[in-house]
Formats: structure tokens, C-alpha cells, sequence
């Protein structure tokens, strides 16, 4: 490894985003030569690769255009980590970008003599920013005394852990073997869960880095997009749940309940959406079964219990869906379903 840090940018039919993403990492000489920018071009059918390709051209010791077949987000994580010569990796979006003046600053912390040598995960803040470049929700990370434990984060910082605010050391994901999940979206919960029994050192930085682009239509996070891909959704997260008790005897007590907390995070996610998002689309809820099924299990009882617990406001009355499902409880979950669709409605109206 001869870089400080190693940026992996999976990109698909990205050419109407991705040279902005690429521009917003051109910094002077000096730090130039700190990083280097993997373009991971998944198969793509537009320009994506000769964009790449026109940035390695014009900064050769920075940008390098990794051409696959497609492979998904995972597949290019997992090459990227193979290519990798930072000693530190972060995932960046093609169709996102960094805050430019902010990244400086960010090349100069991770170089620092106690970042360089100590830190295991650096934390960093994220911004929603639109297509007119207007800044909406920003995920802003308690400002820790450097450097901290996962046993030091607060609970809302938990909830609120994304790959775009984590930076890890390389070494660890090698050494650990991390791969992750390929053929499918939404693997980069996996980012924020295997990884984390290697964590010992974490430093937060404190600038508002990230700029995740929102509003952009074909996003993972959209509706369609999202029921389309449940299903595998389904079978990852239960690769995480028969993962999780082998994960917890390797660490101490602390990150038991980091670990704990993420997957209940995930799992509340996925009955959230089968029973109340989408609720009209009559989605097949076998994938919802087997995975309810896998957790009643007893090694798994404490998973079972707290998401049992997992409750939703909805048109000022209090809901728990998934104890209703559990329970068969017809009733319940059609008075949840009315008021959902009335809140619903009620919102759009007022939009």
C-alpha cells in the first residue's frame, strides 16, 4: 500500500453524475497524490467508462478505471478492496460527491501521526443535497473525544450509521476476509456489520463530507425499487442472522450490543415495509415468513423479542405491527393499514 486512502466508486450508467462526483475530488498537487480513486465501471451501457477513462488519462497516479462485468454494488466493493493500496477505504456513490474544501481537510486528518498509525473506523458527516444542489436532511454524528469505542456511541448515533459516513483501515477488512453480498442492492448494510468486530480505535471527524444526492428517479431508496428488491433484501439479512451468533463470540459485551442493535435496525426495516409501506401491492410474503421463521429459533430469541416490540405512530395512534402479525391479529393490522393509508393521503395533500 503507497496511498493514504483508497476511494472505490461503483458505477453503472452513471455518465450523468459521475463527472461530478469525479471533479469533486480534484484537489491541489500535493494531496492529489494522497488518495486514489478506483472507478469501478460495473458493465456499464453509457459513457460511465469513457469518463472514467478521460479523468485516469488526466490525473494517471490518482484515478484508475477498473472495467468488469456487471456484478452489482457488491461485486464492486469487493474487486475495489482487492485493487486497494490505501491504507484507509471509503465507499463513494457515483452519483454522489465529497464537499471539495471539506475533502481537503479530510486528507489532512487521516494523515495525521495518531489518525494514521491508531484508527481502526473514522466517522464523518453526511448531507442530503438535491438536484439543484440545495442541502435538506443532515446526518450529523456526535462529536466524540477522539478516539472512542463502539461502547461510546450514543444510541441515536447507532441508529443513524451509514457506508457513506464510515471509513475503515484497509488491513481489517482484509485480514477479516469481508466480502461482500453480490447481485443485488442494498449490501451496504453489510458495510455497517461484519466489520465491526475488527474495531477497536474509532476517530470522528468533525466536517460534513458527504454529499448524498436524493430525488434522483432509479435511486435503491425509491418505492418500486425497493419492493422489487425485498426479497433479496430477505435472504442477506438472514445471512446476517445466522451470522450473528458466531460475530458475538469474538467480541466483548459492547460490540455484542452494537451488532445487536444494527441487525434489529435492518429487521424492523424489512416488516416495516411488508406491513405497512406496502401494503397495497399484495407483494408475496412468503420471504416474510421464512425470515420470521429463522428467528424463532433460540439462538436467535433476542432478536425475535425486541423486534416484537417494534412499534409506529401512525395518525396520532400507536402500533405495533409486527406483534400484530405474529399474532394474527386481523383486526389490528387493518385499523394500521386505514390509518397508514389516511396519513398517506393526507400528507400528499398537503405536498
Amino acid at each position: 500500500m503507497n496511498k493514504l486512502l483508497t476511494i472505490i466508486i461503483p458505477s453503472y450508467n452513471m455518465e450523468a453524475y459521475l463527472e461530478r462526483g469525479l471533479t469533486s475530488l480534484i484537489v491541489d498537487d500535493a494531496r492529489m497524490g494522497l488518495f486514489e480513486a478506483l472507478i469501478m465501471n460495473d458493465g456499464s451501457k453509457d459513457r460511465t467508462l469513457e469518463i472514467g477513462h478521460q479523468f485516469e488519462a488526466k490525473y494517471p497516479d490518482t484515478f484508475r478505471v477498473i472495467d468488469k462485468e456487471n456484478g452489482h454494488y457488491g461485486s464492486c466493493v469487493n474487486r475495489g478492496l482487492k485493487e486497494a493500496r490505501g491504507t484507509f477505504v471509503k465507499v463513494l456513490d457515483a452519483d454522489d460527491r465529497f464537499d471539495n474544501e471539506v475533502f481537503k481537510q479530510y486528507l489532512d486528518f487521516l494523515g495525521s501521526t495518531e489518525v494514521l498509525e491508531n484508527a481502526d473506523l473514522i466517522l464523518s458527516d453526511v448531507i442530503d443535497v438535491d438536484g439543484e444542489n440545495n442541502r435538506h436532511k443532515l446526518i450529523a454524528y456526535n462529536n466524540y473525544t477522539n478516539p472512542f469505542t463502539l461502547a461510546d456511541v450514543v444510541p441515536q448515533d447507532r441508529l443513524n450509521w451509514f457506508i457513506h459516513g464510515i471509513t475503515y483501515r484497509t488491513r481489517n477488512l482484509i485480514e477479516m476476509g469481508y466480502v461482500q453480498t453480490e447481485g443485488m442492492a442494498y449490501t451496504d448494510n453489510e458495510w455497517i456489520f461484519y466489520p465491526m468486530v475488527t474495531i477497536k480505535k474509532c476517530y470522528k471527524f468533525n466536517g460534513v463530507l458527504y454529499l448524498y444526492s436524493v430525488g434522483r428517479e432509479g435511486q435503491s431508496v425509491e418505492a418500486k425499487t425497493h419492493m422489487r428488491e425485498i426479497p433479496k433484501q430477505i435472504s442477506m439479512i438472514k445471512r446476517m442472522v445466522e451470522c450473528y451468533p458466531i460475530l458475538k463470540e469474538k467480541v466483548d459485551f459492547s460490540v455484542q450490543g452494537f451488532l445487536s442493535e444494527r441487525l434489529v435496525i435492518l429487521l424492523e426495516n424489512i416488516y416495516h415495509a411488508y406491513l405497512v409501506l406496502f401494503h397495497e401491492y399484495n407483494i408475496e410474503m412468503s420471504p416474510l415468513v421464512s425470515l420470521d421463521t429463522l428467528l424463532k429459533q433460540e439462538q436467535y430469541s433476542d432478536l425475535y423479542e425486541d423486534t416484537d416490540k417494534f412499534s409506529i405512530l401512525i395518525a396520532k395512534m400507536r402500533f405495533r405491527p409486527i406483534h400484530a402479525w405474529r399474532n394474527n391479529k386481523k383486526i389490528s393490522l387493518a385499523l394500521m393499514h386505514s390509518a397508514y393509508k389516511f396519513a398517506d393521503t393526507v400528507n400528499k395533500v398537503r405536498k
